[in-house]
């Protein structure tokens, strides 16, 4: 009796013990959960979820088909228009953000104006991203009425670089009027890029505002020009105009835009951001911020605290003007990629582009070379390749199909035709042996 007493006290030791140490595990995965969690989640952060962790990422059918929480398939065409062949697009939350502040918009034929004189009306499409931070209330704001104000300008569509620079600013202007008419605890302080790509007459109007950007596969992939800047704080030409307004850069290696001013670390010239952007190399978690706004990009619609001197700002470093590119559209352009920070913070311009044509070289078969579900798949793929490198951002992707990938998988199809009829007539007419 006394041997199953002190047995049984012994197993009840060795529980409580065991209990302790489960605990103790317990707490120590919630711990770098929440630390793993903090450092993702920040805002304005783009860098990827888990640091200094690189990852072999396979293209391949497998990724294309993963499955991810509330990931739905990108939407698609369904014809062609002029020269715009095909287009995928998609907008996802991410990994580790609740809330999508991204919003994107693809009309594939703007409608003549009421208030048009014009008799024929040409054929334009627009594409926009609209990358929101600080709430999604100026990106929604952008997606509903920026074409508004394009399409109402005295120069659409006769001058349409004049007429998105000037709709650029009547859309802040506005924004500002309806959602901030009294003090600074009453305004909407949400801020938001823009990339807008508009097609015409054989031509793409591209307006980019922030760090979302535009490429360009060319010559059946074998050249990808990056056809847009980001508007970064250590872009050497930003960094020049912040710092002759007033304001000042400085490197956020914690990445946080809260941190105690007196504690900044600013960077003087240009000699001092090419030594800085050389260690961020090794250091990914390191971001370049504007001070006083302490914004990661220096144009932007939106960010009123950033703009207006009365609530802090400085007026004049973060600004609402874009850069406009124009891009003759030629038989060997193959398809544009729009896709926001996060998408292009982890992959490079070659990776986006190798992305795609994994699907256009290896799943055309399997579509029946249907370029506008090919171009589905390779908006999917790309987002999903980001995924897969663990961005912490929203993900936003729109494809455009040109002349160079229709003629690309009309040429793979008919060389599929007529290899299956050499393979047929060989099955049917086997070599005879005549005696």
């Amino acid at each position: 009796m006394e041997n199953k007493n002190k047995n049984t006290k012994n197993d009840n030791k060795l529980k409580d013990i065991a209990k302790n140490i489960d605990k103790s595990i317990e707490s120590k995965k919630e711990s770098q959960t929440k630390k793993l969690s903090k450092s993702s989640i920040i805002q304005g952060s783009s860098k990827s979820g888990f640091p200094g962790q690189k990852k072999q990422i396979h293209l391949s059918l497998e990724l294309l088909n993963k499955d991810y929480t509330f990931y739905e398939k990108a939407s698609f065409s369904n014809k062609s228009i002029g020269s715009l062949k095909s287009y995928g697009y998609n907008t996802f939350h991410g990994l580790f953000k609740e809330i999508n502040e991204d919003k994107i918009i693809v009309i594939n034929q703007i409608k003549k104006p009421a208030s048009s004189k014009m008799k024929t009306w040409p054929k334009i499409s627009y594409f926009g991203i609209f990358d929101g931070h600080g709430g999604e209330g100026c990106s929604e704001f952008l997606k509903n009425n920026l074409l508004n104000y394009l399409i109402d300008n005295k120069n659409f569509p006769f001058d349409i670089k004049t007429g998105l620079t000037e709709s650029f600013e009547k859309a802040e202007e506005e924004f500002f009027k309806l959602k901030c008419s009294g003090d600074i605890e009453h305004c909407d302080k949400s801020g938001s890029c823009a990339l807008v790509s508009i097609l015409f007459d054989n031509k793409i109007y591209i307006a980019n505002l922030g760090d979302s950007r535009a490429i360009m596969s060319m010559n059946s992939g074998t050249k990808v020009k990056q056809l847009t800047n980001d508007h970064k704080p250590d872009n050497p030409k930003e960094f020049e105009r912040v710092i002759k307004n007033g304001s000042k850069i400085y490197i956020d290696d914690n990445d946080d835009p809260h941190r105690d001013p007196s504690k900044l670390t600013f960077i003087k010239d240009k000699a001092e951001l090419e030594k800085s952007k050389s260690n961020n190399k090794s250091n990914e978690e390191m971001i370049f911020r504007v001070y006083p706004s302490d914004l990661a990009v220096t144009k932007s619609i939106g960010d009123i605290k950033a703009k207006k001197k009365e609530f802090g700002g400085k007026q004049g470093s973060i600004i609402n003007k874009p850069d406009i590119f124009i891009h003759d559209i030629n038989s060997t352009d193959d398809f544009l990629v729009m896709g926001c920070d996060g998408i292009f913070d982890d992959l490079s311009n070659q990776e986006v582009s190798d992305a795609a044509w994994f699907v256009f070289k290896n799943l055309s078969k399997e579509k029946n070379y249907d370029i506008h579900e090919l171009s589905q798949d390779a908006c999917d793929i790309i987002m999903k390749f980001a995924l897969e490198k663990q961005t912490s951002d929203n993900l936003s992707c729109i494809v455009i199909g040109f002349e160079g990938l229709e003629k690309f998988l009309k040429n793979k199809s008919t060389k599929e035709k007529v290899n299956n009829s050499i393979n047929n007539f060989k099955k049917n007419h086997k070599t005879q042996t005549y005696k």
